[in-house]
C-alpha cells in the first residue's frame, strides 16, 4: 500500500485528524469538539488530559477506518492554535489548565504596559506588541495572580507541542512558535526579555526548537497504545495553525497571501524578509493601534525558510453562525423542505441582496478584536426598509471587509499576488465572490477541506522524506478547485465602503470601551 500521512489540527473549537495519501487525497477524517472551560469572564481554558483524550479519540477513529492501514502511516504532522500558554511541571504534568488564545484575562496588564512604555519596548525588541493572549502577557498575569503556578513550571509549550510531547515524550516547539520569544528577524531566543518584563520565571522554561519539517521524535509505545499509531512513527515539528493552514492552501513562497474564514479569520502574507513593508525597529503588533509607529499591524513569525505575517479576526465564520442561530429558523425550515444544506439557503438569501446591502454595515467583532479586546459587533444604518436578508448580506460583507483591510495593511507596498481563500467560509461560492471583490484580486480556492491538517501532514511528509522539499510537497498535495474573480462594480463599492467601515469603527470605539467598563462593574 502507498504511504499515508496523518495530519492533526487541534483548533480552538474543533480537533481534526485526517489521513492523506502522498498525492494529498483524503483517505479518512474524524473531528471532535475541542473542550473549552470558562471559569471566569474572559477566561478560556482546557484541561490537558481532556485535550489529549479528544486528540486520541480523533486519531483512533481514523486509524480504525476501513481505508486505513496504520502500518502504512509514514509520519504524523501536528498543528494547533497559536499563543496561549501550556505549562508542564518537571514530571510532565499540567501545572494548571492551559490558557487558550481566545482568553482576555491579561487585557488589563497590557493596558498598564501600554501606559508605562513596556509594550513599546517589547515591540521594539520582539517586533510585536503584547496583546493579552500572547505567552509573555499571560506569564505576567500569572506572576501577579498565580505565582505558585510559575514556581512549579518546568516547560512552556504551545498547543501542538503538548500533543507532540504526549506522542513522543520530547518537549520542544517549532521555529514558527519559538519566534514568539525571539528578536525580530533572529533565530535565537531573547532570553533577556523575561527580565525586561519583570517576570519571576526563568527563561530556562523555554523549550528547544526543531524545524517544522523535521522529526521531533517518534511515537512511543504508550502513545501507540492510546492512539492506534504504530510505535516508532516519526512525528514532525509541525506548525502553529496559521502557518499550517497557509501551507495547506499551497502558500509557501514570498508574495503569496491567504485569507482564512474559520471560527477565527486570518489574513496572511508570506515574506522572504521580516522587514518587508516595515520600518525595522518599530513596534507594530497584533495589539498595535492602526498607524502606531508607522508599522503595519499583525504578527511576523518564522515560517519554513522565510517568514509569515498575519492578523487575526477573532470572529469570522462564527458571525454567520451567531446571526443565523438567532434569526435563521425560517431559513433552516426551508433547507429541510428543499433537502439541502442550511448554508446553501443562506447563500441564496444573501445573493439576492445587492452588494452593499442597501447601505447596511456590520462590524464583526463579536469577541473583540486583536487591535482592542473591547471592540464589539454591530449593525449600522438600519431602517424599516431593511430585512434580515439585508443583515445576513451585511454579515458576509463585514467579515470580508475586515479581513481584506487587514491584508492591505499587512502589505503596504502592495506586493501580493496569488491570493488563496480557505476555511469553512470558502465552501460558500457567494462568500468567496464577496471576498474576491473586497480584496479586488482573483482568489483561488484549494480543493478539499481541513487545510490545517493538510499543512500538518505536509510537515510530516518532509520529516519522513516522502517529499524532498516544501515546493515538491505542495505541488503533489495541494490542488486548486476553483477561482473567483472580482466583480468590478462590487469592488468599487467595497473600496468606498471600507473607508466608511473604518470611520464607523473609529467613532464607535469609545462607546464600546464605556459599555465594556459598565458591564464589568455592573453599573448601567
Amino acid at each position: 500500500m502507498t504511504d499515508l500521512l496523518l495530519g492533526v489540527d487541534a483548533g480552538l473549537t474543533t480537533t481534526t485528524a485526517v489521513v492523506f495519501d502522498t498525492d494529498g487525497e483524503t483517505v479518512a477524517t474524524a473531528s471532535r469538539e475541542t473542550p473549552t472551560d470558562r471559569p471566569a469572564t474572559g477566561h478560556r481554558e482546557v484541561a490537558l488530559e481532556d485535550l489529549w483524550e479528544t486528540v486520541t479519540d480523533a486519531i483512533g477513529a481514523v486509524m480504525t477506518a476501513d481505508a486505513v492501514d496504520p502500518e502504512a502511516v509514514a509520519a504524523v504532522g501536528l498543528s494547533g492554535h497559536g499563543h496561549g500558554l501550556y505549562l508542564l511541571d518537571a514530571d510532565g504534568r499540567q501545572v494548571r489548565p492551559a490558557i487558550k488564545s481566545t482568553d482576555s484575562r491579561a487585557a488589563g496588564l497590557v493596558e498598564e504596559w501600554e501606559a508605562d512604555g513596556t509594550a513599546a519596548r517589547m515591540g521594539e525588541r520582539l517586533g510585536y506588541a503584547p496583546f493579552g493572549a500572547d505567552p509573555l502577557s499571560l506569564l505576567g498575569w500569572l506572576d501577579r495572580h498565580e505565582p505558585d503556578a510559575l514556581d512549579r513550571t518546568d516547560t512552556v509549550l504551545f498547543c501542538k507541542d503538548y500533543l507532540g510531547y504526549r506522542l513522543t515524550g520530547r518537549r520542544c516547539t517549532d521555529e514558527m512558535e519559538g519566534s514568539v520569544f525571539s528578536r525580530a528577524g533572529e533565530d535565537e531566543y531573547d532570553r533577556d526579555i523575561f527580565d525586561a518584563l519583570g517576570l519571576s520565571v526563568s527563561p530556562d522554561v523555554l523549550p528547544e526548537v526543531v524545524p517544522s519539517g523535521a522529526a521531533r521524535g517518534q511515537v512511543t509505545e504508550s502513545a501507540a497504545a492510546e492512539t492506534g499509531l504504530p510505535a516508532g512513527t516519526p512525528v514532525a515539528g509541525g506548525l502553529h495553525d496559521v502557518g499550517a493552514t497557509a501551507l495547506g492552501t499551497g502558500a509557501h513562497e514570498a508574495g503569496q497571501a491567504v485569507l482564512i474564514v474559520g471560527t477565527w479569520g486570518q489574513s496572511i502574507v508570506v515574506l522572504d524578509d521580516p522587514g518587508t513593508g516595515v520600518e525595522v525597529g518599530t513596534g507594530g503588533g497584533a495589539g498595535a493601534k492602526p498607524g502606531a509607529d508607522d508599522a503595519p499591524p499583525g504578527l511576523t513569525r518564522r515560517y519554513l525558510d522565510g517568514y509569515i505575517r498575519y492578523k487575526g479576526l477573532r470572529s469570522a465564520a462564527v458571525c454567520l453562525d451567531w446571526f443565523t442561530g438567532e434569526v435563521g429558523d425560517e431559513w433552516r425550515r426551508r433547507a429541510t423542505e428543499e433537502d439541502c444544506s442550511e448554508y446553501d439557503v443562506y447563500d441564496r438569501v444573501a445573493d439576492d441582496v445587492p452588494a452593499g446591502a442597501d447601505g447596511l454595515l456590520f462590524h464583526p467583532y463579536l469577541d473583540g478584536s486583536t487591535d482592542d479586546p473591547t471592540d464589539r459587533g454591530g449593525f449600522y444604518g438600519l431602517t424599516t426598509d431593511h430585512t434580515k436578508a439585508h443583515m445576513l448580506r451585511a454579515v458576509y460583507e463585514g467579515v470580508a471587509l475586515s479581513q481584506s483591510a487587514a491584508l492591505s495593511d499587512l502589505t503596504p507596498d502592495g506586493a501580493v499576488g496569488d491570493v488563496r481563500l480557505g476555511g469553512g467560509g470558502a465552501r460558500s461560492a457567494v462568500w468567496s465572490d464577496v471576498f474576491a471583490s473586497a480584496v479586488d484580486e482573483p482568489l483561488r480556492v484549494p480543493a478539499g477541506e481541513e487545510a490545517g491538517a493538510r499543512g500538518a501532514a505536509i510537515c510530516g511528509a518532509l520529516a519522513a522524506g516522502v517529499h524532498p522539499d516544501d515546493a515538491s510537497a505542495v505541488d503533489a498535495m495541494v490542488a486548486i478547485e476553483r477561482r473567483h474573480d472580482p466583480d468590478p462594480d462590487a469592488a468599487a463599492l467595497y473600496r468606498e465602503r471600507r473607508a466608511t467601515f473604518q470611520d464607523a469603527l473609529d467613532a464607535i470605539r469609545p462607546t464600546w470601551a464605556r459599555l465594556n467598563a459598565s458591564r464589568e462593574t455592573n453599573v448601567y
